[in-house]
């Protein structure tokens, strides 16, 4: 009996390194070597088995690769949140104008009108307070000076006094309203007795309006 070479070739194959996998087509199985390759037959096709149930391997067709479509994620918003603080309503703030007095002496040496340095820290602080305030009302100046010596000289120096402190105002913003110079007719008079330094004076009173919030 002549076999032919192909189909005995085939069935040693399959005799000897049987092995199968399951096929890309309908329910048919294919038969395969050990090292994996399909087991063809004469005319080039796949040599099918009839039973796949158990058979876990690969056709021996190539499979198809399908990809799946890339599906881009959906984009994410940015939530933007504006935080808006509550501001409560200031509460009404009452003005009120009212009147201060700032009263002071500057004292001179004896039988003299000229500002000492001393006199003049006094006359600054005074100024301060002045021009600090909403309105200056009133600015007076009375000079004055001790008992000794002749009374019309002493009026006439205590005139003096007046308008040192009167010029030293003016130069730095601040006009007075009235002046008088009185002489010896008001001395200082401390346990009955005349106070000489505080005699030699003059006298400087200041009124002014400022304003108050409540």
């Amino acid at each position: 009996m002549k076999f032919d070479k192909a189909v005995l070739g085939l069935a040693m194959a399959m005799i000897v390194t049987p092995s199968w996998g399951h096929g890309d087509h309908g329910s048919n199985t294919v038969w395969r070597t050990a090292d994996g390759q399909a087991v063809l037959s004469a005319n080039g096709e796949c040599v099918r088995a009839m039973d796949f149930a158990s058979l876990g391997r690969n056709s021996c067709h190539a499979p198809v690769i399908v990809e799946a479509p890339m599906v881009a994620e959906p984009e994410v918003a940015a939530v933007v949140v504006e935080v808006v603080e509550k501001v409560e309503p200031a509460a009404a703030v009452k003005v009120t104008l009212s009147i201060k007095q700032h009263e002071t002496s500057i004292l001179f040496d004896s039988d003299s009108s000229a500002l000492s340095m001393e006199a003049k820290l006094v006359l600054n602080n005074s100024i301060k307070f002045a021009l600090g305030a909403e309105q200056v009302l009133a600015v007076q100046v009375v000079g004055h000076t001790d008992t000794v010596g002749d009374e019309n000289y002493n009026l006439d120096l205590s005139q003096q006094r007046v308008n040192a402190v009167v010029d030293y105002l003016a130069v730095r913003g601040l006009r007075t309203s009235s002046r008088f110079a009185q002489g010896e007719t008001s001395p200082v008079i401390n346990n009955g007795k005349e106070d000489l330094a505080a005699s030699r004076r003059a006298q400087l009173l200041i009124k002014v309006q400022i304003k108050t919030m409540n």
